[in-house]
């Protein structure tokens, strides 16, 4: 019988199977933590960096009017003194303003970076969609349909046909003999001997 199923292993098919599970557990939890790492991300600068910095930007803007004070109070002391002479709290002034210019970029980066990490958040979760897509239905999906051949082929291989004997047709001299396409010709009738 030439039409037969060779079935070698259907435990490689089931093999394949728990791959294919694990890999789509794995791909899933993969997916919800790289998503979960960009949200963190989000939420970290939004939150506490911006909140830092928001503090950050009050003390400076503290310690430049500070310093200006402290400028005034020096002028009011020594009316007659020399303007070089306040160079000290000239430079502590400028020093508490480039403080301050560094709080306002810092807040001005920080708030360019929310926009542009919630758009390329997006972005990545659009791109992970068919993915996410495959790891949750596809792949499971691919693992029960393998599941139901591996059921078939085990059915098959209980019930499988014997194999038929070999036999020669031109043994049975009564048997009729095959044409083409599997016709029967029909049986000669026997001349009489002379």
């Amino acid at each position: 019988m030439r039409d037969q199923v060779n079935v070698q292993s259907i435990d490689a098919i089931s093999n394949l199977r728990g791959q294919i599970v694990e890999t789509s557990d794995l791909l899933s939890r993969t997916i919800d933590e790289c998503i979960s790492r960009t949200t963190r991300l989000l939420a970290w600068i939004q939150g506490p960096q911006l909140q830092h910095w928001r503090m950050q930007k009050r003390k400076r803007d503290q310690r430049v009017a500070s310093a200006r004070s402290d400028l005034e109070r020096a002028k009011i002391s020594r009316p007659d003194a020399d303007p070089r002479s306040f160079i000290d709290q000239q430079r502590a002034i400028r020093k508490a303003k480039a403080a301050a210019d560094e709080a306002d970029d810092k807040l001005k980066l920080i708030a360019h970076w929310c926009r542009e990490l919630d758009r390329q958040i997006t972005l990545f979760r659009g791109g992970l969609r068919p993915l996410a897509s495959a790891a949750e239905a596809n792949l499971p999906r691919a693992g029960r349909w393998l599941a139901e051949l591996a059921r078939h082929l085990e059915g098959y291989v209980e019930v499988a046909p014997p194999m038929p004997e070999a036999s020669d047709e031109s043994t049975d001299p009564g048997a009729p003999s095959r044409g083409r396409r599997g016709t029967t010709e029909p049986s000669k009738p026997e001349e009489p001997d002379e």
